[in-house]
């Protein structure tokens, strides 16, 4: 779901239609925009531009995909520390295997859904499972499955994140 409060349109997905339907600001019941993530029902007819939502039906707001993505993330981070955990490792292994595991497998989820044209995890969110320990695992899938290789902005961004993890890992070494 994406809506454009100051033009008055969106565009809203469902599993029943191949593409995002449009809809307007004047077919909603209640005339009030949508949020994303908000579910929906509503009927569809087809236009010369593609298709057009009729008689608009707004449900309870849900979640965002991308909330629900970095929520995903979290519950994975967490089960795979604590597997690790469990299997014996101490708190520093396993956070740091299960950190570059879901890292590499975000990297490789967003690849994977740039090649089908699809939403992607949001930069934000790889860039922040850099910072907070998978950077290897990131420029590991950033090389070998070639992904972001090409994007000047979020490479300097990596580049930011690198430097302070150098630069953080530098001072504890001078100041224990």
């Amino acid at each position: 779901m994406a809506f454009d409060l100051g033009r008055g349109f969106g565009f809203v997905r469902s599993p029943a239609y191949r593409e995002d339907v449009f809809v307007h600001l004047s077919v909603i019941d209640g005339g009030k925009p949508l949020k994303a993530g908000q579910r929906v029902e509503f009927a569809a007819e087809p236009t010369d531009r593609g298709l057009r939502a009729i008689r608009v039906v707004p449900g309870r707001p849900g979640l965002s995909p991308t909330m629900a993505g970095i929520g995903l993330l979290c519950a994975a981070l967490v089960a795979l520390e604590e597997t690790f955990r469990r299997l014996g490792a101490r708190w520093f292994v396993a956070w740091f295997a299960a950190i570059w595991a879901v890292t590499w497998a975000a990297y490789a989820w967003d690849k994977r859904r740039a090649g089908l044209g699809d939403r992607r995890v949001p930069e934000s969110a790889l860039l922040g499972l850099a910072l907070i320990g998978g950077s290897p695992a990131a420029l590991l899938a950033m090389i070998i499955l070639h992904h972001k290789t090409r994007k000047p902005r979020f490479l300097i961004r990596f580049a930011a994140v690198l430097l302070a993890q150098a630069g953080a890992v530098l001072a504890y070494l001078k100041y224990r």
